[in-house]
């Protein structure tokens, strides 16, 4: 038995049949083969029996007909051979865009009449309603602030906040809206009468403001500050970088009106007893209220200093210059005080050898102070210069000739 060997020989019966079916095969091919050379014959007798080429007219039809190639680009592009080419980007088409293409929600709603209103074409229609609404309410707003109606703009303020424009609510520090705010919590309990001012006192100019005015207004920055505190995400939009400066400027007039306040109830008391038997004893008493006065302004003004110099600690603060300015300036303010202390009248009740003494420490305490405040002032103002903040041409003089005595 040798190695190539079938494993299974078929029977007789099987091999007679497996013997006529390569019979049959055989066959079929070799009919197959004649019928294509007796049809290459035929063909070749109709090409010789056929005219010449120039014998035969030719037409549009036949003078460009070719056989059909399915894998041809021009084919396969559905463009004859005898138009010319499109431009470009041909062969490839041009990118929809959205505009181009309409979704099935806008086409429906589109039809006369329509069989389906798209949500987003419904919202859409709400909020340009909703927006002119706003828009009224802000012309509104400002035209009562311009005739002084402080009344009808807080209602007006209060509409356009809880407005709500695509789902959201009108944000305050779009356009500047934020400002306006505090200006209405300032005016909306002002009913003190206009105070004049020190260089000219028949005109009435000095408007005061209540301290729950004031009061309202602080609060109104802090909240601000709390709900948009400057983070890397927020740092391009208005945040609490902007808001600190209004802060510390609102709260700076705030002291300053009020002891500008006190200080004229004190000269209209001088003024009406000025002609009075006890004219030296109401001397001394508003001596003593001047100097009181002055203290408070102080221990106010460097509670404001210390919340100013706690947040320039800390970046971007420290490198702001408009904050690195307004600090510079409330240390010339803090200074100014000082010295004002320093200079005062010494109150002796008792006459006392102690007392003289103890004003005296006081007052030298008080000129120190003001050198120390001097001179934070300076460094702070030549960090906001540095900074690039616009400093006037008289600080510029008051910085070179400290850097002219150093």
């Amino acid at each position: 038995m040798s190695v190539f060997d079938p494993v299974y020989r078929p029977s007789r019966g099987q091999h007679s049949f497996l013997a006529r079916q390569q019979q049959a095969n055989r066959k079929r091919k070799r009919t197959d083969r004649q019928l294509d050379i007796s049809d290459d014959e035929d063909s070749d007798t109709k090409t010789r029996s056929s005219p010449p080429p120039e014998a035969t007219p030719r037409t549009a039809s036949t003078a460009f007909h070719h056989p059909v190639n399915r894998t041809d680009p021009h084919h396969v592009a559905g463009h004859s051979r005898q138009a010319p080419l499109p431009p470009l980007p041909y062969p490839h088409a041009p990118l929809k865009t959205r505009e181009d293409s309409i979704s099935v929600a806008e086409e429906l709603a589109a039809l006369d009449p329509p069989l389906y209103v798209s949500k987003a074409i419904s919202d859409d229609q709400i909020s340009s309603l909703k927006r002119r609404h706003a828009d009224n309410l802000t012309t509104l707003l400002h035209t009562c602030m311009l005739r002084g109606d402080w009344e009808r703009a807080l209602r007006a303020w209060g509409l356009l906040l809880r407005t709500e424009i695509g789902g959201r609510a009108v944000d305050v520090r779009q356009q500047g809206r934020w400002g306006i705010g505090a200006e209405l919590l300032l005016r909306r309990d002002a009913e003190l009468p206009a105070l004049p001012t020190p260089l000219a006192p028949d005109q009435s100019v000095v408007f005061s403001f209540s301290d729950a005015g004031f009061k309202a207004a602080r609060d109104y920055y802090e909240r601000l500050i709390l709900q948009y505190p400057h983070t890397p995400r927020t740092q391009q939009n208005v945040n609490a970088l902007v808001f600190y400066p209004a802060l510390f400027n609102i709260w700076i007039y705030e002291v300053q009106s009020c002891a500008r306040r006190r200080r004229q109830e004190i000269e209209d008391e001088q003024a009406v007893d000025i002609e009075s038997s006890e004219h030296t004893i109401q001397l001394n008493t508003a001596g003593a209220k001047t100097i009181a006065d002055r203290k408070q302004e102080l221990e106010e003004a460097l509670h404001i200093a210390d919340r100013m110099d706690e947040l320039l600690v800390s970046p971007p603060y420290d490198s702001s210059a408009v904050l690195l300015y307004l600090r510079g300036m409330v240390g010339l303010w803090l200074a100014d005080l000082f010295a004002g202390s320093s200079n005062a009248p010494a109150t002796d009740d008792g006459g006392s050898e102690h007392s003289s003494i103890s004003n005296a420490e006081e007052k030298e305490r008080d000129r120190e102070q003001a050198l120390k405040a001097r001179g934070e002032s300076l460094m702070y103002l030549k960090r906001a210069k540095a900074a690039g903040a616009d400093v006037p041409a008289s600080i510029n003089a008051l910085l070179e000739s400290q850097s002219a005595i150093v």
